[in-house]
């Protein structure tokens, strides 16, 4: 394993192709997440950051709702992430309204007051310094412009019929993979001390019963192995429990989302 101290952001930047490809699934876009972003309120004509782009699959969505005459900066850490965005973005015949910004760290290569909006769905559990990473983001928006996250908050995760205990312990062990596994609860806080204003939260809750989001389990698997924090046999025992769920129609998946909108 990578240093445990830095983990949480090392496996982000080297990420195997079986996650890649488990990501392509979790994160592919579909109509039901519109209501993830509809606090956004992106439009048309508008500059907005998508920051921690993934395979690209938000950053065609923004690039759709700008329209034409709007720009997607879509940044991430990692490099395999963005060939396949750019790769998604080009099928989609969207490539003029997209670019790509490889990063090494949370600083957003663009100059102040540059953008309507920013973007960022499930990536600031995983940054350095939420503080930082907040007045960075602010530092590109021009004044009135808006922010927009989602997040996760792990302690609200439920896998059923894993059970609260099982799944308690996997995630346990699999912690060095989370800077900030709380996050959710925490960004109100984080954005009012961070400067902005009419900071406002919504909490989404849905049930994944077709196993769209079961990748969840299995690369928190992958994290508790890398840490050596728990028995093999146990997050073996886990895995087969979860595939034995899903063929037999058991399987539930809750993590509520929390919808955090500022402005600069």
């Amino acid at each position: 394993m990578k240093s445990p101290e830095t983990y949480y952001r090392d496996h982000w930047v080297t990420i195997e192709p079986d996650r890649l490809d488990a990501y392509e699934q979790m994160f592919r876009w579909r109509p039901e997440m519109d209501a993830l972003i509809a606090p956004a309120e992106v439009a048309a004509g508008q500059s907005v950051l998508d920051f921690g782009c993934g395979p690209g699959w938000l950053a065609i969505e923004l690039a759709r709702r700008v329209g034409p005459s709007g720009h997607v900066h879509a940044v991430d850490v990692n490099q395999a992430f963005l060939e396949r965005a750019a790769t998604h973005v080009a099928a989609e015949n969207l490539q003029g309204r997209v670019s790509f910004h490889h990063v090494a760290d949370e600083r957003i290569p663009l100059p102040d007051r540059t953008l309507d909006r920013v973007v960022t769905k499930n990536v600031l559990e995983y940054v350095s310094d939420l503080g930082a990473t907040l007045i960075e983001m602010r530092r590109v928006l021009k004044p009135g412009g808006r922010l927009h996250v989602v997040d996760s908050d792990w302690g609200m995760l439920a896998v059923e019929p894993l059970g609260a205990e099982a799944i308690g312990e996997l995630f346990a062990a699999a912690s060095v993979a989370y800077r900030t596994p709380l996050v959710g609860r925490m960004l109100y806080g984080a954005m009012r001390a961070s400067g902005y204003s009419d900071v406002k939260v919504q909490i989404l809750a849905s049930a994944d019963t077709r196993g769209h989001f079961s990748p969840i389990v299995s690369n928190m698997a992958s994290y508790a192995r890398a840490s050596g924090r728990m028995a093999e046999a146990k997050i073996d025992r886990i895995l087969e429990a979860l595939k034995h769920s899903l063929e037999e129609g058991t399987y539930l998946l809750v993590l509520p989302q929390f919808l955090v909108t500022a402005t600069a």
